[in-house]
């Protein structure tokens, strides 16, 4: 299996906690806690990721090509420098406004369907916009930093009272089934894999299938979408940056490093506990045209 582009440590650095509705947070395990931020190098990396969140990103290559000479053909300075360099080239009209988001996808696309084809049954779902659509990067897998991460998807208007979510191994095994209550109107719903039926696991792929319960007795008749995630284990001073960050900074350090799943559900919170900030509004029609999704589903509401 490929690795991320920002890298996989030996041990889980951070567990990144993504409750439906409330903030991201990296709570830290022993062994973040146990790192030398003092040294010089981590200095450096730790700087570099800082200014990352602050979008300076020019003064960020130059904090990560400072621990590189001190550490030549370390692994993470070498990943920070890629991403940082890729989301340059990707977000030059976010730099230049200093307030705009963009995503940059890890380039590893898997085979999937974030929009839901034609079914039987058609008259389940209504509206110009009558199709399930995924959340997620063209290339169809999103990263995560978290053992249970949120999911968002376009849900159509429909008579569906329920929808769910399957969470499948790399091999094909089913892990876990979850049912998504529904209310029946069009937006943007979002979906935490349930702790009590699985956790992702570092350095491991999943696919996912998500899907409207039009017809409980004849399931593959259902419209549905399906996609994979990916958890990724943090370089220690990323985890160490992130924790720290006021939550509206940790946007663009996401974003930068990958971390789709993150990125959306981050900024997801803000916009519900801020929902008249144009700003939030702004950034969140940013990352969504940047992966391609329909503008039309880019302005539909969050659905509680």
């Amino acid at each position: 299996m490929s690795s991320l582009r920002f890298g996989l440590p030996l041990i889980l650095l951070g567990t990144l906690t993504l409750g439906v509705g409330s903030l991201p947070t990296i709570v830290a395990t022993p062994a973040v806690a146990q790192s030398n931020p003092a040294s010089e190098f981590d200095r450096y990396m730790q700087r570099g990721y800082q200014l990352t969140a602050k979008r300076d990103y020019q003064s960020a290559l130059i904090n990560f090509r400072r621990a590189l000479s001190l550490r030549p053909g370390d692994r993470y300075a070498l990943n920070a420098i890629s991403n940082v360099e890729a989301y340059i080239a990707r977000d030059r009209f976010a730099a230049q406004s200093g307030n705009r988001l963009t995503f940059v996808p890890t380039g590893r696309g898997m085979p999937g369907q974030r929009i839901a084809g034609a079914t039987r049954f058609g008259e389940c779902t209504q509206g110009k916009l009558a199709k399930i659509v995924a959340l997620m990067p063209e290339d169809n897998l999103g990263v995560t930093a978290a053992a249970n991460p949120s999911l968002f998807f376009y849900v159509p208007q429909s008579t569906a009272k329920s929808a769910e979510l399957m969470i499948l191994s790399e091999g094909g095994d089913l892990l876990a089934t979850q049912e998504v209550p529904v209310s029946g109107t069009a937006g943007i719903v979002s979906v935490t894999i349930d702790p009590t039926k699985a956790a992702l696991q570092p350095g491991q792929k999943y696919q996912w299938i998500f899907s409207l319960t039009c017809k409980p007795n004849e399931p593959d008749a259902n419209p549905f979408v399906t996609g994979w995630i990916e958890r990724a284990e943090l370089d220690s001073n990323l985890a160490a940056v992130i924790t720290a960050a006021p939550a509206a900074e940790r946007l663009p350090l996401l974003a930068a490093n990958q971390l789709w799943n993150d990125t959306l559900a981050t900024l997801a919170a803000l916009q519900r506990q801020n929902p008249n900030d144009p700003a939030m509004k702004q950034q969140w029609q940013d990352l969504l045209n940047t992966a391609g999704i329909d503008p039309q589903i880019v302005n539909m509401p969050l659905l509680q």
